[in-house]
């Protein structure tokens, strides 16, 4: 199977493999175009809604994921890929809430002044709002809403000068992932996972996962590489252990190698994604679309940072009241329950779904292998 990576006209971003297997592309769906994360489990007679992996993007195709020896394109059907997408889409609203209250506690008010703050930046943004990536942030979040985001996709037709994107900073959505993870390992580890053996390892992740969320919480609101590479060896150690001391129960060995995937899949997802390659390629497309920019921004997992030179504030002025106008008219048919205030989100506190398990704990890992899937 040949992988490669092609940016197809009119589109932000298209990450392909080219197969004789429609349910093995990546890159293509019928009724999007070719962008985003189409096609697992689906083919061409199936419908849009779930097939957009969110953050899907963190995994470069070129260290060799997604190849003819993994099981992705049969264990990742729509309904895993919906399920993952409302799971993320939930942790990032419980990492508003917390930004929110954040906020209250910088100006010395109350917890509802969270509450405030949210409705202020759906309905009222002030300027320094939009500048900040803040408003753009609340507009992208109800577009992104797994109940709604196939069409708001789809529908988002409205031309775009692909320099605009070049323009737009980037932030990666990193607090979400961390505090999911936080949240996971605070919970009841996997029986083979317990006890006094590995109790050093899970300390020592869960420190880990500590240290990324309090960089998350912070001014600068990134996560450093070195502590990056503090999670991702953490759990390669818990990784190893296991490997050298595998529990005589094959199932709880298995439920193990489970967790172990999710661990690896979502701390990879603590890292800045490589876009700067498929940016590069936007010199080559003069035009793009607003919903384009949508399944980019949702295939790796991007949020609008903050506005810090004359080009990046003159490209939010131009292009939040075109997200607005779009979320307008796709909300507008829709009940409460769809543009429910996302401040009164409840923290993510239940597992992800098995997103990772048909992938190789080593693919995941980073590490090249020539064993079996799922090994």
């Amino acid at each position: 199977m040949h992988r490669g990576i092609r940016l197809a006209l009119g589109t932000v971003v298209i990450v392909a493999i080219s197969a004789g297997d429609a349910a093995a592309q990546i890159g293509y769906y019928p009724g999007y175009g070719n962008f985003g994360w189409g096609g697992w489990g689906g083919g061409a007679g199936s419908t849009p809604e779930g097939s957009i992996a969110r953050g899907l993007g963190y995994y470069d195709i070129g260290a060799g994921i997604y190849n003819e020896d993994t099981a992705i394109a049969n264990s990742v059907n729509e309904d895993t890929v919906a399920r993952w997408n409302q799971y993320v889409w939930q942790s990032q609203q419980a990492a508003n809430r917390r930004e929110y209250l954040r906020s209250a506690r910088r100006m010395q008010r109350d917890a509802q002044s969270g509450d405030a703050i949210y409705r202020r930046l759906r309905d009222h943004p002030t300027p320094d709002d939009i500048e900040g990536g803040a408003a753009l942030n609340v507009v992208l979040d109800q577009l992104g809403d797994p109940r709604i985001q196939s069409s708001a996709l789809r529908l988002a037709t409205t031309p775009l000068d692909s320099k605009v994107i070049g323009d737009i900073p980037f932030q990666s959505a990193t607090e979400a992932i961390s505090l999911s993870l936080n949240q996971l390992t605070s919970q009841a580890w996997p029986a083979a996972l317990q006890g006094e053996p590995f109790a050093p390892e899970r300390t020592e992740y869960q420190q880990a996962i500590a240290q990324a969320l309090q960089e998350d919480e912070s001014d600068e609101g990134q996560i450093t590489p070195a502590t990056f590479q503090r999670v991702n060896n953490a759990v390669a150690r818990i990784h190893a252990k296991l490997q050298a001391n595998p529990p005589a129960d094959r199932t709880q060995y298995l439920e193990a190698q489970n967790y172990l995937r999710t661990l690896y899949g979502m701390t990879r997802m603590l890292q800045n994604p490589k876009i700067e390659r498929i940016l590069a390629e936007l010199e080559k497309t003069p035009k793009t679309t607003l919903g384009s920019l949508l399944g980019f921004m949702h295939t790796y997992n991007l949020r609008f940072g903050r506005a810090t030179t004359p080009k990046q504030r003159a490209v939010y002025e131009q292009l939040y009241p075109l997200m607005v106008a779009h979320r307008d008219k796709i909300l507008k048919d829709l009940g409460p329950d769809q543009n429910q205030n996302a401040a009164q989100t409840q923290e993510a506190g239940n597992r992800p779904p098995d997103f990772f398990q048909g992938m190789h704990l080593d693919h995941l890992s980073g590490r090249k292998v020539n064993d079996k899937p799922g090994k």
